[in-house]
């Protein structure tokens, strides 16, 4: 296996701030977007598109590996996992609340991983780790609480953010043992169409009620960007660091994603933040990043 050279950190950390910032602005131009969308039918677009970009950038490699029968039911238990639930929770999350609360409420994924693997006895926790927990937790009750207690919609959203944390990090744990037999894009695309398949029944009606002739061009250009950006380049940088540095150095810039989302749900969509919600929000980040530690 040939390793890539090594470049200057700053080329490293200037690919990383790329990601962030492309990761962050998907946030934001999918909340822009949504008034002109039903949420489902929007997810339905995005599942469609990327399935197929996934297909090609798998048969770009050469020929698709084949599916064992033994694993047919762990590839459609990660699907639903991890595409499924989670875009639809997702989408709607974002719908019903702030970009900053989504991109907060979704970087709370490793916690929920940490709790989950100990939980079936996968892996052992340390000190260092429930403290990590344990602050992430009281970060979401200052964050989440008070709205969810009062029944607002974007107490609703947070739920639904929390709920695609939660299945997300599920889904990365079921697919260790698919990742031991086949490769990381074969695992993502099919999950993903898997996932799509899953999902688009529910989104039939959306799909037929909205009125794409209303969607424009700037609407359109933004899903484009969805579906490309994030995924081809984004996730290709990221892998590329990780190669370059390590998963510790390069696992930090993830925090910068919920700050660099809200700073520019601020600026571009005019969201505010209060007092309450930025001390959630420090807690939350401190808690995951401490729950990834050993």
């Amino acid at each position: 296996m040939t390793r890539s050279p090594k470049v200057p950190a700053w080329r490293v950390d200037f690919a990383l701030a790329a990601v962030v910032c492309i990761w962050s602005l998907n946030f934001v131009l999918l909340k822009a977007v949504l008034p002109r969308f039903d949420p489902l039918a929007l997810a339905a677009t995005r599942f469609v598109c990327v399935g197929v970009l996934f297909e090609l950038l798998l048969r770009r490699r050469g020929a698709p590996e084949a599916m064992a029968r033994e694993d047919r039911g762990a590839f459609v238990a990660s699907a639903l996992l991890g595409y499924t639930l989670y875009q639809g929770a997702f989408i709607l999350a974002l719908h019903h609340s702030t970009v900053f609360s989504t991109a907060l409420m979704i970087n709370t994924g490793p916690v929920w991983a940490g709790v989950a693997l100990w939980l079936t006895g996968a892996e052992r926790v340390g000190a260092r780790r429930w403290r990590g927990f344990l602050l992430a937790l009281a970060g979401l009750l200052v964050y989440v609480g008070p709205q969810v207690l009062a029944g607002t919609t974007a107490g609703t959203g947070d739920l639904l953010a929390l709920g695609a944390a939660v299945s997300w990090a599920l889904y990365g744990i079921r697919n260790k043992r698919l990742l031991e037999r086949y490769s990381a894009l074969y695992v993502t695309t099919r999950t993903f169409q898997i996932g799509a398949l899953l999902f688009l029944p529910f989104a039939v009606p959306a799909v037929l009620r909205q009125h794409w002739a209303g969607v424009g061009l700037g609407g359109w250009g933004a899903v484009a960007f969805s579906v490309v950006f994030p995924i081809t380049l984004a996730v290709t940088l990221w892998n590329w660091a990780i190669g370059q540095q390590g998963v510790g150095r390069t696992a930090v810039y993830q925090y910068l994603v919920p700050v660099v989302s809200g700073v520019l749900s601020w600026l571009v969509l005019a969201e505010g933040f209060g007092s309450r919600k930025l001390a959630g929000g420090v807690l939350i980040l401190l808690g995951v990043a401490l729950s990834r530690g050993r």
